[in-house]
């Protein structure tokens, strides 16, 4: 008997240090935009690390459709963000140096073999449209680097094709893969089309208002939201909104049409922005809906949508919500289980790199916040605390109480 309580004691004391842990990790990153740099490099390096030495891009594209460019463009985007918000010359060439390696991955043959060349354009939105917004924001950070003409050269192709495709379609969503559709996909191409106007000028702004026009008698007539996935040839809805594409559609819509983006916005905190246990997330379907996880959303546990969750992080900083995104990025790295040392940072132990780089990137929206000691609620996760509190309190109970009555019988 003693042996018994003995270890029962034992478990709950762990489970007891764990849950005060994890609260008080909640509150261990409050960094300055500088520390932020740094703490995003250490991300970065990791997955350097695990691209150029263990074939990370491989792996991932081993697990997901579209694993290899996924892993490799983001973590050039989030080099371009870095690069972008830093004024040291030699952090911005080197912040270039590594997104052209990214852009030069997935501009490789073995990247291009995964996609439809039928399509139009060719390799589908998907590969276009991603491809396409790294080489805008390579060129944001540096226009007249060696040999960039051969990147504006293929730069300015890609918007042509984009803009021709678009043209020729009855939908404003183009395909990804013959004959499936995803908004998300055509929101990156449309972006990148949006930077043409900061790189050279505004001869897309007739296109892309014509298109937002369009999006707008699209939506999903559920949420108000533009759909996670459509009808190929009309655009028609064929899945309503949910979490782990709106979050992305929203970052890259602030940069498209900020009016638009504000309205629906509006329409994403009312159906999908959510607390769990106190604490921010968000609901992969619908709030009144569930369903299951797939290889867009990840895991859904209690509603909640990885993908979707750790994407507003960025979300939330780029429609100006800093302090959201602060928060949705400290129960992230909580939860997550961020660990670092002086030379690299990865969460859940670097067994899901691909996660890695999308708060990766997702953070780096953070970056464009001008106020630089944004002061934030100290006691933001209160209910989550007093919700620890009372599972803590319950489980000792129950030892002291349960033991008593089985000490009775």
């Amino acid at each position: 008997m003693r042996l018994i309580k003995l270890l029962f004691g034992f478990i709950f004391t762990a489970i007891t240090v764990l849950i005060i842990y994890l609260n008080l990790k909640l509150y261990t990153d409050n960094f300055t935009k500088n520390e932020k740099v740094k703490d995003i490099q250490l991300q970065l390096n990791f997955l350097s690390k695990e691209l150029k030495e263990n074939q990370l891009g491989e792996r991932m594209q081993n697990i997901f459709p579209e694993g290899f460019v996924f892993t490799n463009v983001l973590y050039g985007l989030s080099w371009c963000e870095l690069g972008l918000a830093d004024s040291n010359l030699t952090n911005k060439r080197f912040a270039l140096e590594e997104a052209l390696y990214a852009f030069n991955q997935i501009n490789s043959s073995k990247a291009k073999s995964i996609f439809d060349q039928t399509l139009e354009p060719e390799n589908g939105i998907f590969y276009v449209g991603w491809s396409n917004y790294l080489l805008s924001k390579i060129l944001l950070l540096d226009s007249n680097f060696n040999e960039s003409d051969s990147y504006k050269s293929e730069y300015i192709k890609n918007c042509n094709l984009i803009v021709k495709a678009y043209k020729q379609s009855s939908s404003p969503f183009l395909q990804s893969y013959q004959d499936q559709a995803w908004p998300a996909d055509m929101c990156v191409a449309m972006a990148s089309l949006k930077n043409f106007e900061k790189i050279y000028d505004s001869r897309f702004h007739s296109i892309i208002a014509a298109w937002v026009e369009q999006v707008k008698l699209k939506v999903d007539p559920i949420t108000k939201l533009i759909p996670h996935k459509v009808n190929a040839t009309d655009g028609t809805t064929i899945e309503g909104a949910r979490g782990c594409s709106i979050s992305l559609i929203l970052r890259f819509l602030s940069e498209i049409d900020h009016d638009f983006s504000v309205e629906q916005c509006g329409f994403y905190k009312k159906n999908f922005v959510s607390t769990t246990f106190g604490l921010p997330s968000i609901l992969e379907y619908p709030l009144g809906k569930s369903g299951k996880g797939d290889i867009d959303s990840g895991p859904v546990i209690l509603g909640v949508g990885f993908s979707g969750t750790i994407v507003s992080i960025g979300t939330f900083a780029a429609m100006g919500d800093f302090e959201l995104a602060e928060n949705q990025y400290k129960t992230i790295n909580t939860f997550g289980l961020g660990l670092k040392d002086r030379e690299m940072k990865k969460f859940i132990f670097g067994q899901m790199p691909i996660a890695d780089a999308f708060i990766a990137w997702s953070r780096t929206s953070e970056l464009k916040n001008i106020t630089t000691n944004i002061e934030f609620q100290n006691l933001w996760a209160i209910k989550c605390h007093m919700i620890s509190a009372c599972i803590i309190l319950g489980i000792w109970i129950a030892f002291f109480f349960g033991f008593k009555a089985f000490k009775k019988n």
